[in-house]
């Protein structure tokens, strides 16, 4: 009986390599509704290279809503309620919109569904504890600290003054440069902050 079982098990699964391609949902949050065509036809194009015997990738798309609440619903009932097996997020609307893919991140999260943010440097997207799936294609603000570390480094400078903003991407990018300059044993005496507002 054993025997059998597992002919029919291995027949079956002969007979799924001549079946369909399995379906693969992708989905992705897009700024304005003209990408939504090129986002398809670029998944179009992957399935030619690609997805030709196994699966077939299959683009379910929306675009960014005016708010949170209203984007994490867009979320649940046009992609996770398809199945997607990854969201991807490209760059807010308006420039000061800056907030608008963690609704997709907390929502997917949730879920686990990976988040891929296409061009989001804000730093708080690295912070796995928050966005437990976010994955960033682009380096945070942040990393220009190992800039500014390698320009004190090439030049031997000692001492530096550091203006940052007083927001989330300054006191991170501030952080992080005092935290290499400890490594390297070297003082921070004083580091000032400016409103993000009076620096433009």
């Amino acid at each position: 009986m054993r025997l059998f079982l597992l002919a029919v098990l291995f027949w079956c699964s002969c007979a799924r390599a001549g079946c369909e391609p399995k379906i693969v949902n992708i989905g992705a949050v897009l700024s304005q509704k003209r990408f939504e065509q090129v986002f398809k036809d670029a998944v179009t194009q992957a399935n030619q290279v690609y997805g030709r015997d196994k699966f077939k990738l299959n683009a379910i798309s929306v675009t960014h809503k005016p708010n949170a609440i209203q984007m994490a619903l867009s979320v649940c009932e046009d992609l996770i309620s398809s199945q997607v097996y990854a969201i991807l997020v490209s760059h807010p609307p308006q420039s000061n919109d800056h907030l608008t893919p963690t609704p997709v991140s907390y929502t997917a999260g949730f879920y686990r569904i990976p988040v891929v943010g296409l061009t989001t440097r804000m730093s708080i997207y690295s912070d796995k504890s928050i966005h437990l799936s976010f994955l960033r294609t682009v380096p945070p603000y942040s990393h220009q600290a190992h800039v500014w570390f390698d320009l004190m480094r090439e030049f031997n400078w000692n001492h530096i003054i550091l203006i940052v903003s007083d927001d989330h991407e300054g006191r991170a990018a501030q952080k992080r440069l005092e935290t290499l300059l400890e490594e390297r044993e070297t003082k921070v005496r004083r580091s000032g902050c400016a409103r993000a507002r009076a620096l433009f």
